[in-house]
């Protein structure tokens, strides 16, 4: 008859007991890894030209910070609130483009992730520069949120927010005042190619 030593897997049992528990409690402690953003901050996206991103998102209200793990200035841009997520994306287009065929695109992305789906009526939306685009609803089981796409003969963007109902609602004014900000800047639209 053998021996059985059971220390070997008692401590393997007990590292990982302490890492379920300590992870969480570490996580809470630590935060979720964001950089707060003042109320006023600008948020730019897009490929640096002369110093200046071509795509900017004004965050208005305190308790946002941005996911520096889940941002790269040259493409998007991810903005936390609690459980709530703001993504803000550039599109360039391999052809001239305009809203509708944009938010056609941005449905069938959002589609792909499986968990929401972004409304089929998407209605107009102008921002306080004046710029118009599309903007509807993103729902799922356990997802509320609303997106927003804009698009200039060159260039478009991309605003998608979403997260559990309760604390979509409690932030969506927040989320559509950051909205009515958005600006895509000269240089990158046709106005000033002609």
């Amino acid at each position: 008859m053998t021996r059985v030593r059971w220390w070997g897997t008692g401590l393997v049992a007990l590292t990982l007991l302490s890492l379920s528990a300590g992870l969480p409690l570490l996580n809470t402690v630590l935060g979720s890894g964001g950089r707060p953003l003042a109320p006023g901050t600008v948020v730019s996206v897009g490929t640096d030209r002369g110093g200046v991103r071509p795509i900017t998102l004004t965050v208005s209200h305190a308790g946002w910070a941005l996911d520096a793990g889940a941002t790269s200035l040259t493409g998007y841009a991810e903005l936390i609130s609690e459980d709530v997520v703001v993504n803000l994306s550039v599109a360039v287009p391999l052809a001239p483009f305009d809203a509708r065929e944009l938010w056609d695109g941005l449905g069938r992305i959002v589609a792909l992730g499986g968990r929401a789906q972004l409304g089929t009526r998407p209605v107009p939306i102008r921002t306080k520069h004046g710029m118009t685009g599309l903007t509807g609803a993103i729902t799922g089981r356990d997802r509320a949120g609303t997106a927003a796409v804009f698009a200039t003969d060159t260039l478009g963007a991309t605003v998608t927010a979403a997260g559990p109902p309760l604390a979509f609602r409690n932030v969506a004014p927040e989320v559509h005042a950051m909205v009515r900000t958005l600006t895509i800047a000269a240089p990158w639209t046709s106005e000033t190619e002609q």
